[in-house]
């Protein structure tokens, strides 16, 4: 993997010249797996090497590799160790002893703390504890095990034609998320290309749901990214404008909308401020940037490179776009904060001040009945609620703010 990279495109990008698709599968299986393991890996390697940070970083890769095979996976000893010093031979002859009489004795680490038992670093498994309590240790864990592939169903029809073409499909927790095995890539399947399914995660789309608007209701989809969310309160018949600062997002959620047979406003706009010459709405969606710390199982990379400073940085510009979001509420309105996180400070932190600073807001219940999100596992507090990312799921923070009317 590229120092720095995102996983998901850097993956990609290594495995277009990988042609057997098992191999592919083995491949995406184990980095992510390595990826999500990490810190837990290091810490069983760390007893049996002298001065593990002057590894080479290929020999560092091969001993986490074989090592999550060994002690998370469980596959055999003998198996292992022979494929990756095997391999070191290539890579690295001169240390291909060192594997070889690392992984011999490689045994699961005894008397860890709470984070390294999770692979977590310890300040963010911190974070954890604050926001989620007793939860902390099964969102974590949660997030260390691989995940289903999801889709969204925009038609009614999708999950059959995904069957006619050879895929699996399972039920999702949210009315319209299916947990698919596909037959084919994605971008090859007909249903795919007819519009009638959008990857999307369950919690993702019970933020959708949950704002609630019927057909020919105005919607404002702020920071809207790549649009999925917009396209799915198209989708159900609302008149969506999606408001997003970076030009190349909004021509990829254009383009997308136009396989899904949509159709939605687009702004290019700065949020910091409210765009001039735009009427508020009765229905608002922020799903403002974060830290992503909920979506650690599919971006497990942003673990090892964010620090309490980047939380902070989060909760400053939340607060900055929520205050912009709320000028653009309707009177009587709903403002719905969506954020893909797990930390207070981008949660209950930013609501409670901007409830102190908007007095005309307060909060309401989220309606999990009317979503058809019941059976989520939810941690909710006096604001919101946090969907916990356990089961596939992506962990979020989700806050309901109605305006006076």
């Amino acid at each position: 993997m590229q120092r720095g990279a995102f996983t998901a495109p850097a993956l990609h990008a290594a495995l277009s010249e990988v042609a057997v698709r098992r191999d592919r599968s083995f491949i995406t299986g184990l980095s992510y797996g390595v990826l999500r393991w990490s810190i837990y890996l290091d810490a069983a390697l760390a007893p049996l090497l002298k001065a593990p940070q002057r590894l080479p970083e290929r020999v560092a890769i091969i001993l986490r590799a074989a090592a999550f095979e060994l002690l998370i996976q469980g596959a055999p000893r003998f198996a292992v160790t022979n494929e990756w010093v095997r391999i070191t031979r290539k890579t690295a002859p001169k240390l291909s002893g060192l594997v070889n009489a690392v992984l011999r004795r490689l045994e699961p680490p005894a008397d860890l703390d709470e984070a390294t038992e999770v692979s977590l670093p310890a300040w963010l498994y911190g974070e954890f504890r604050h926001s989620l309590g007793a939860d902390a240790s099964a969102a974590a864990r949660g997030m260390l095990e691989p995940e289903p592939f999801w889709l969204a169903a925009l038609a009614p029809q999708a999950a059959e034609i995904l069957r006619a073409e050879g895929s699996e499909t399972a039920r999702g927790p949210v009315p319209g998320s299916l947990a698919v095995r596909l037959a084919e890539p994605l971008a090859e399947l007909e249903s795919f290309s007819a519009g009638l399914v959008q990857p999307m995660n369950p919690s993702s789309l019970l933020a959708a749901r949950l704002l609630g608007p019927g057909p020919g209701d105005r919607v404002l989809d702020l920071a809207s990214g790549h649009g999925i969310k917009g396209a799915v309160l198209a989708a159900a018949g609302a008149q969506v404008t999606s408001v997003e600062l970076d030009a190349a997002k909004l021509q990829r959620g254009k383009e997308n909308l136009a396989r899904l047979q949509l159709s939605a406003e687009h702004i290019q706009a700065d949020l910091r401020t409210a765009p001039a010459g735009l009427a508020p709405a009765p229905f608002v969606l922020l799903d403002a940037p974060c830290t992503g710390t909920g979506t650690l199982r599919g971006n497990p990379e942003i673990k090892l490179r964010l620090g309490p400073a980047d939380v902070e940085a989060a909760a400053r510009l939340q607060s900055v776009l929520l205050d912009s979001a709320a000028s653009l509420t309707a009177p009587g309105g709903r403002l719905l904060y969506a954020v893909c996180a797990l930390t207070h400070a981008e949660g209950p932190g930013v609501i409670d001040e901007f409830l102190q600073r908007h007095t005309g807001f307060s909060p309401e219940p989220l309606d999990l009945a009317a979503a058809g999100g019941e059976g989520l596992e939810l941690r909710a507090d006096k604001s919101g609620s946090y969907v916990l990312p356990v089961s596939g799921l992506d962990g979020f923070y989700l806050a309901s703010l109605r305006r006076d009317g």
